[in-house]
């Protein structure tokens, strides 16, 4: 499994694309199961930040606090 260090949200948007679309999930589908709208689901993989995120890299990165992420690219699905 890869293991990507998040330095900002566009890390993250990049993952959860790459994980939805390896898994065959379509964003509709992922959106519905997460209690999400389509839109926001495309706004977090296209890494477009926020004031909450902004600020929460920013505390992050003055902290010196890292964030790694490990994620599974394979076709199982993970519904728990």
């Amino acid at each position: 499994m890869p293991e990507v260090q998040v330095r900002k949200i566009s890390d993250i948007g990049a993952i959860v694309k790459a994980t939805r679309e390896a898994k065959g999930i379509r964003q509709d589908d992922l959106a519905t199961s997460l209690g999400f709208s389509r839109n926001y689901l495309r706004e977090l993989e296209s890494g477009r930040p926020n004031l909450f995120t902004t600020r929460l890299f920013r505390a992050l990165h003055r902290l010196g606090i890292t964030v790694s992420v490990t994620y599974d690219l394979t076709g199982k699905r993970n519904d728990g």
